[in-house]
This record gives structure tokens, sequence and C-alpha cells, in this order.
């Protein structure tokens, strides 16, 4: 059973990843999800099966941890219930469902495996979808590249490959830094995704890819009290200030030198857009996923004047704003701001690297998405780590509490 359970899971997360998209899905698609049923089919058999073995052997644990981490149920049944006022209630009501069984994955993983496990799962699959992609660049360039000539390899647009590879980099990075076990192996793996990203030519996952790395250092300033804590915040606060006016200042000679617009590649224009939409519903947006294909979004997509339709905000925030309104961006927020919390005190008690797993992908994630979108992704890897790190945060607090009680149901988790 556990051996059909591992099968089960990489393959969810080798689909979620999106490795594979990029012979399945045409350059002309705005997103990978579009025209895939065989693989929809595929991703709610195994969401229905996860369910089954929850509700079969982890039912009493699963229940409490849905209890205790409650940000994830309120944001799924928010998603649902935009159904009601959704702008494409039949697309709404979809996504909201696949949302809802990558959370399910996502409490799985978080019940069963520590962030060492997860950090290895998400290296093997990222790993072998950039050996892949490697391959499909030098042998099926038809594939491997987009009509433009950017580097995608066996993704969906090179966004979706630059994406995978900074996550990668990250997840290597630290069990290089952690693990002296296959650790020539893993550099190697580093060393592919590394340059994998950069040939994917997508700047936010080579910039995002920059502040993770320059991130992992400053994890010893954890373990420092309050007040030298304190100190340390605002001298790197005033710092980021001053970098952020020269920046803004040198903005234009910054962007041509990287051969980029000061627009940040047309998302300026579209974020001003998006924001004016947003202020037609503020309070619930138009349903979750639904405004792009709305005719308020196709207004937008002729508005920016881009070559392809527009399949998101380039902002993660205002993609949330946009489909579930204020109120479900609040719900993002406050359950950002239970594992910020949660991660930090675990990272201060717990001095192994993969410990800080939970917090580092939250910076991750929240970088991320200033200028690309990954909150609240159906099928998506993204949402699913998180949702996984959320679960592990609340488990590990309550195990503390009710060790013997809670143990006793997962103590297979713990030997698989």
């Amino acid at each position: 059973m556990q051996t059909f359970t591992r099968i089960l899971l990489f393959l969810l997360l080798l689909f979620a990843s999106g490795a594979g998209q990029a012979f399945f899905v045409s350059a002309s698609t705005s997103t990978s999800s579009e025209g895939q049923p065989v693989t929809q089919v595929a991703l709610s058999l195994i969401y229905l099966i996860l369910f089954v073995i929850i509700m079969k052997k982890y039912r009493k644990t699963a229940l409490f941890f849905i209890q205790k981490e409650k940000w994830t149920l309120i944001i799924c049944l928010w998603a649902l219930a935009s159904t009601v006022w959704s702008a494409g209630p039949g697309g709404t009501l979809r996504h909201a469902l696949a949302l809802v069984g990558t959370s399910i994955a996502g409490l799985y993983i978080g019940m069963r495996y520590e962030p060492k496990q997860q950090l290895k799962m998400f290296a093997l699959v990222i790993g072998l979808g950039a050996i892949a992609s490697l391959a499909a660049g030098l042998l099926l360039p038809g594939v491997g590249f987009t009509p433009d000539g950017s580097w995608q390899g066996v993704y969906h647009l090179k966004n979706a490959l630059g994406r995978m590879m900074a996550l990668g980099v990250l997840c290597l990075g630290i069990q290089i830094l952690d693990q002296r076990r296959h650790r020539v192996v893993r550099v190697g793996m580093f060393l592919l995704c590394c340059g994998l990203l950069f040939l994917s030519q997508s700047a936010t996952a080579v910039v995002v890819t920059f502040l993770m790395l320059a991130m992992l250092p400053f994890r010893k300033f954890l373990y420092l009290r309050v007040r030298p804590l304190i100190i340390l915040a605002t001298v790197v606060a005033l710092f980021a200030a001053t970098a952020g006016f020269w920046l803004f200042e040198n903005s234009d000679k910054l962007f041509l030198a990287l051969g980029r617009s000061s627009s940040l590649t047309g998302r300026i224009p579209l974020w001003g857009y998006v924001v004016n939409e947003i202020a037609a519903r503020p309070l619930l947006g138009y349903g979750f996923t639904a405004f792009w294909t709305s005719w308020e979004g196709e207004r937008v997509s002729d508005a920016v004047n881009w070559e392809a339709a527009v399949p998101h905000a380039h902002n993660g925030f205002l993609e949330i704003w946009l489909g579930l309104g204020i109120i479900g961006l609040v719900f993002l927020l406050m359950s950002f701001w239970s594992n910020l919390r949660i991660g930090i005190r675990v990272a201060k008690r717990r001095p192994a690297l993969d410990q800080s797993w939970p917090l580092l992908f939250l910076a991750f994630t929240v970088f991320y998405n200033f200028t690309e979108t990954s909150f609240l992704g159906s099928n998506s890897l993204l949402w699913m780590a998180y949702v996984a790190n959320s679960f592990w945060l609340i488990r590990t607090v309550e195990e503390e509490k009710y060790a013997s009680e809670l143990n006793e149901e997962l103590e297979p988790a713990y030997s698989a």
C-alpha cells in the first residue's frame, strides 16, 4: 500500500509541476490547463484516491488539523461560494473543485511527510523535469523552444520552466547545505537547474532565485533576541529603502541593460487596467478564475494589446482580488500571517535547515507573486506545497501538545 501511494504521489507531483505540457499544449494556448481532459481526469482520480485514504486511515487526525489550520478550508469554501456571483460559473466551479482536490493532496503530504522528505520529493520531480527539458531543447527543438526562440523544455512557455527551475534551485540548495549524502549529484542538478533558469529568460524567476539564495545565510539571525533582531530589521529596512529609491531613479538604465522595458514588459499598464476593473467589484470579485474569460477580461486584453490573450494579472495579489474580492484576499493574507508566525517559531526551535523550508517557501511564494501569479493554483505544485507546509506547521505545534494521541494514528508516516 505504501509503495502504491508513493507512486501515486510521484505521478501527482509530476503532473502538478507541469512537466510534459509542451507535448500537448500549443504555443498559442494561454494556459496549460486548457483542453486536456485526460490530464484533468487523471488528477481528479488521484485526488479521489487520496481523499479515500485520508478518510479511511487518517480521518480523525485530518479533521483535527483542518479545524486548527482553518484558513485553507475557508479559502476553498470561499472559492466554491464565488460560483454564485461568478462571471463564468461553470469555469469557476470546475477550477474551485480542482483547488479543493489540490488542497486535499497538500493536506496528505503535510500530515505524512517531514520537510526533509518533501524537499526530496520536490527535488526529484523537478530534477527529472530539468533533465527532460535539457533533452527536449537539444533533441526536440520543436517542443523545447517556443516560436519566439525561448527555451521552455517540457513545460508550457518559458515562465513555467523558469518557475520550476527557480523552485528546484531552492530545494536543491537547501539539500546541499543541509545534507552531505549524494551532495555531488545534487550539486550537478543544482547547476543544471541554474543553467535552464537562465536559458528560460524568465526575469521574475531569476530575480526571485537570487533573493532566495541571498536569504539563506540570514536564517541564523532568527536566533537573535528580540532587541537585536529589531535593530537588524531596522538596518535592513533602511538599506532596502535606499536601494529601492536608487533603483527607482535609475530604472530606465537598469531595464535597458537587462533588455527589458521600464513597464516590466507591459505589466504596469496591465495593472492599471486591472485596478480599474477591481474597483467595479471590490468586495466579492468576478468569481474564482472567471475574470479573464469574461467580457471585462477580454476588454483588458484588447486594451493592453499583447500578442496573445492575457492569462492572468501577472500579480498574485491583484489576481486574487479580481477573482475573490477583498474578502478572499484577506483570507489569503491571514493564512500567510499564520504560516509566517508559526514558521519563525519552528525555525527558532529547530536548527536543521530543512525545518525552515515552510518559512523559505512562504518567502518564495510572496516574492514570485509580485510579477507573476501562482496563488490558489488549481492542480498546481506550488499551491500543493503551500498547503502541505501550512498543515505541517500546525501538526508540529499540535504534536507537542497531543503527542501520544496523534502519534498513535500517524506512526506509519515517520517510517515512510
